[in-house]
């Protein structure tokens, strides 16, 4: 282009230079939305394709090429499932488990079973079997901390994992936890629900049906962790609140429960 061509379309706000540019719109804060549609020596126009802004303005510094903001990379499906540490390995060690759009009960397992074997050269992982930090998990009503506690590795990488292991379970593995899986489609009545209760607060040991209605009426379900654990995980306070609140048709324990599992 010729000198002259080139004085002649900026005299007239078509300088050539407008086309490379794409400021920065000062609306909505976009990048790579502009189009400079107008410029001269003295001023220029822009307009952005997102908000739709019309911006004049005689900051030509303003004006300089901002590259379009590059999109975050689209988050792995697993990663909320996997340690960091355990997905980079299967990534590379077993790329055909992750191409599943959800792991399984038998993948997660093997996944983790694998990696313990492999991680630092050959050295097992030193953290608890993934099968043990499930099992506790169900047993402690999905309380992390107090599975974390149970297990006496009270490590970051010990956390990290029954983190995982939780959202898993409020995922994919959600079948299996006993909150959803063991719920009962008839409540008890709240007088046995009560007498169950009285006799369990006292101390004293609950025979099959007692132990029954006290899981039924705290949790809805015909499973669960046993009577005897409950103390360490809700206060005598607690479960007797929980059992007034029965007869008002609330269960405050499940939904504890089930506010621990997808927290």
């Amino acid at each position: 282009m010729s000198a002259f061509t080139e004085h002649l379309r900026t005299a007239l706000g078509r300088s050539p230079e407008r086309e490379a540019l794409s400021p920065t719109c000062p609306q909505c804060g976009r990048n790579g939305t502009t189009v400079v549609y107008r410029m001269s020596r003295r001023s220029a126009r822009f307009w952005c394709a997102a908000c739709e802004a019309v911006v004049s303005t005689r900051d030509f510094a303003a004006l300089r090429a901002t590259p379009p903001e590059t999109p975050p990379p689209p988050v792995d499906p697993h990663a909320r499932y996997l340690t960091p540490a355990v997905l980079a390995w299967a990534k590379a060690a077993a790329p055909k488990a992750l191409a599943a759009p959800s792991l399984d009960r038998a993948a997660y397992y093997q996944l983790h079973n694998r990696f313990d074997r492999t991680a630092d050269t050959s050295v097992h992982s030193g953290l608890p079997s993934v099968s043990a930090i499930i099992g506790r998990l169900h047993e402690r009503c999905y309380q992390v901390d107090h599975v974390v506690a149970d297990l006496g590795q009270e490590t970051d990488a010990a956390r990290e994992r029954v983190d995982h292991a939780r959202r898993w379970l409020a995922g994919p593995g959600l079948p299996q936890c006993w909150i959803v899986s063991r719920q009962v489609e008839q409540l008890p009545e709240a007088e046995a629900v009560e007498q169950a209760a009285e006799v369990y607060l006292r101390g004293e040991p609950l025979d099959r049906d007692q132990a029954s209605a006290v899981r039924s009426g705290l949790f809805g379900t015909d499973g669960g962790p046993r009577p005897v654990a409950l103390l360490d995980l809700f206060t005598a306070e607690e479960i007797s609140a929980a059992v007034r609140d029965y007869r008002q048709g609330k269960q405050p324990l499940r939904e504890a429960v089930l506010a621990a599992l997808q927290a």
